[in-house]
């Protein structure tokens, strides 16, 4: 699992974050040098520009959270106890499963309401817009289930160790 997890997140995920940040910017960068030497930017680059900006905010999180760079409060965890500390992530994963449920399952349903609508200028389905909503829903919760289950297996002897030696043995 750890491979399939390290090939999906840091060369698949990764790569497509890498493209869509480099179209973001040649976009924006179109748009600028029209505008200031032409007088007349191209009317899709903005709409493009908001498009790309959209999948690279989605996707780079779910980067993000799988190279553990998120913004984490720790302080009240690291007060706590081993026990507690371990139920405490318990928790903290089970709610990143629960919404990273709710995004993929309403982000399927956002793409069946949106079925025919599309974007003003570029005339592109807003389903392939909003795609971005289910898929790192799905990324997310296949990161956190995967945290979470190596969680239990490698935290429950974690614990067993520290309480054995704890208690000497």
């Amino acid at each position: 699992m750890d491979k399939f997890i390290h090939v999906l997140y840091d060369y698949i995920v990764e790569y497509i974050v890498r493209i869509i940040g480099v179209l973001l910017i040649v976009t924006v960068l179109m748009q600028i040098f029209t505008r200031i030497f032409f007088k007349v930017p191209f009317s899709w680059t903005d709409e493009f520009a908001r498009f790309t900006f959209i999948w690279y905010c989605f996707l780079g999180s779910v980067l993000t959270m799988h190279r553990k760079m998120h913004l984490g409060i720790d302080y009240f965890e690291s007060k706590m106890k081993p026990k507690n500390q371990f139920v405490n992530r318990i928790f903290v994963y089970s709610m990143q499963i629960f919404f990273a449920a709710l995004l993929a399952y309403y982000g399927f349903k956002l793409l069946g309401i949106v079925g025919r609508q599309k974007s003003p200028i570029m005339r592109v389905k807003m389903q392939y817009i909003y795609m971005v909503l289910p898929i790192s829903g799905v990324l997310y919760l296949i990161l956190s289930c995967n945290e979470m289950l190596k969680h239990v297996v490698h935290g429950r002897s974690q614990n067993a160790v520290e309480s054995n030696m704890a208690q000497g043995r």
